[in-house]
């Protein structure tokens, strides 16, 4: 069940004389690291103390992977990848010799991309539930 409330939200078309509003997902708690081991011990024959230790030696070569440009495929869960954020500038910055791309660049994000069979997975089982809202009860 995925609760969510109604709240304000920025007018796309720019106009002051009208409010629009948005549903907006509410956390309704943490699936740790912790939650998962136990979940994989339970499910398979590996203990949770092997789960854990498999679990956590992903992440130093998804890192590898990331710093390297690569794109990181957990095959039925998604794809990992860096993107960046940078100012646009002109062909005249290009050709002055001192002039550094990166220095446009204004900062960086991982991304994930979940698989077709997540994302359809997801919008077959999807449960709302509206829980109390600022606005518009």
């Amino acid at each position: 069940m995925i609760n969510y409330k109604v709240t304000k939200c920025k007018n796309p078309n720019g106009s002051k004389d009208v409010t629009y509003y948005s549903g907006k997902a509410v956390k309704t708690g943490e699936y740790t690291f912790d939650d998962l081991a136990n979940d994989v011990s339970y499910s398979t024959t590996v203990t949770k103390a092997d789960a854990k230790a498999v679990l956590a030696s992903i992440k130093p070569f998804v890192l590898k992977a990331l710093l390297a440009g690569q794109v990181v495929v957990l095959d039925d869960l998604g794809r990992l990848q860096v993107t960046l954020q940078g100012k646009c500038y002109t062909a005249e910055l290009i050709a002055d010799k001192d002039f550094s791309p990166a220095s446009m660049i204004k900062s960086h994000r991982i991304i994930f991309r979940p698989e077709k069979g997540l994302k359809s997975s997801v919008a077959e089982g999807i449960a709302l539930k509206r829980i109390s809202s600022d606005v518009m009860k």
